[in-house]
């Protein structure tokens, strides 16, 4: 692993042309330099540039196949930024309905709805003062329900 931190790039920062030039200059076909500009500014090189290796020989030179033009490298950023969208929304949708189960579970299991703030429900007592403080840190100092019969020991 190389360390981080300390090390010192000499690579000087490139302009919006000098960007559109290695891009270019690797082979990419770009039929519009002020649109490739608007979008390197938006996306920025580095965040755009990985979605060319599927368009590249291979090489150190990292030049492209003859014909890859802007837009296919576009395409696939966009391609893959719905993806992670979609992705995200399955995730979020997950997240809720196992929280919604678990709480359900737990608050008409111990016919309590403040059934987290007692750490006799965990097995691990540093795994429920953990959770207290993700809760503390999230919902602000005030907690609802009654606190925790141990809390006070």
């Amino acid at each position: 692993m190389r360390p981080r931190g300390s090390h010192h790039f000499d690579k000087p920062p490139l302009s919006l042309d000098d960007l559109v030039d290695r891009l270019v200059g690797r082979g990419l076909t770009v039929p519009d330099r002020d649109r490739a500009r608007r979008y390197l500014r938006h996306i920025g090189y580095y965040r755009l540039s990985p979605y060319s290796i599927p368009f590249q020989q291979g090489g150190p030179d990292h030049l492209l196949y003859e014909g890859t033009s802007f837009d296919d490298v576009l395409d696939l950023y966009v391609f893959d930024r719905a993806l992670r969208l979609l992705v995200m929304d399955a995730l979020e949708r997950v997240e809720v309905a196992v929280r919604a189960a678990l709480t359900d579970h737990m608050a008409t299991s111990y016919d309590d709805p403040h059934w987290y703030v007692d750490a006799s429900h965990f097995q691990h007592g540093g795994k429920h003062a953990g959770l207290m403080k993700i809760v503390r840190d999230t919902c602000g100092a005030a907690l609802t329900g009654p606190p925790s019969p141990r809390a006070s020991a």
